[in-house]
């Protein structure tokens, strides 16, 4: 061990990127150390030792990575010491997903762990179109395809998108199917409320927000690993708005009907 606490073993390197990979699948479902500890049934110093490989025992690592929506073969395939997810894309990259919707859900799809064909089988896109699209995605630097022939994402799934790019994709693409529904019928998933709030407020709701996406990826996972119903695709969207223009909006059409 070098006095920076470094080491130049490469196996103990290797290590080192897994449970570091460990870590962040966690933190990207949305568990905090004292969550995992009661659901593992012990102390959160004996997590915190766990997470970063004191005392760890295989059994463990391999229930701990289940509950991060990992097997223990994609934990361990998934890092190569000197790996690194991405905390954000290039201007670039985002524009050329910007720009294809088919190449930003085949990246979506593949960022959220599924493989390509799903892109076939859910959303009808043609096997040759996929394989065409995959090939991009790895000369844009987007996804890494494994020894094992799984693609991988170069970016973690908590990404945070809020960048000019993607909101112009996300608004061309996703608002016009959320302003169709109707919200009489009983199929329509939904909640509302209406709250004030001060700007602290506001910053906390927008960290609500991306919990809740973590949340959201964990009730995946666990659907997925859990589920005996074949599965269907679903468009979840958290947006809050100012009321200041609705207010004036309905105090205008008082006025005209009177």
């Amino acid at each position: 061990m070098s006095p920076s606490g470094s080491t130049d073993d490469p196996v103990e390197k290797e290590t080192e990127a897994m449970l570091a990979a460990l870590r962040r699948a966690l933190r990207a479902a949305g568990w905090t150390q004292a969550r995992l500890a009661e659901t593992l049934g012990v102390g959160s110093a004996t997590v915190k030792r766990w997470l970063h490989g004191r005392g760890l025992t295989l059994r463990t690592l391999e229930r701990i990575a289940a509950i991060a929506g990992l097997s223990l073969a994609e934990l361990i395939e998934g890092r190569r010491p000197g790996d690194a997810e991405a905390e954000q894309l290039t201007l670039a990259q985002e524009e050329a997903l910007g720009k294809d919707s088919i190449l930003s859900t085949i990246f979506f799809l593949i960022l959220n762990g599924w493989p390509p064909s799903e892109a076939v089988a859910s959303f009808s896109v043609p096997a040759e179109e996929v394989e065409r699209h995959v090939h991009r995605l790895e000369r844009l630097a987007l996804i890494d395809r494994l020894p094992s022939g799984r693609l991988r994402a170069r970016l973690d799934p908590a990404h945070i998108w809020q960048r000019e790019p993607l909101r112009r994709h996300f608004d061309r693409l996703l608002k016009p199917h959320f302003f169709a529904l109707d919200y009489s019928r009983p199929e329509t998933i939904f909640g509302a409320e209406t709250i004030k709030l001060s700007p602290t407020g506001v910053a906390r709701l927008r960290e609500w927000i991306e919990t809740w996406r973590a949340q959201l990826r964990a009730l995946e996972r666990e659907d997925r690993r859990t589920a005996k119903l074949p599965g269907e695709w679903y468009a979840v969207l958290a947006v809050a708005r100012p009321m200041r223009q609705i207010v004036e909006i309905n105090r205008r059409q008082r006025q005209r009907k009177n």
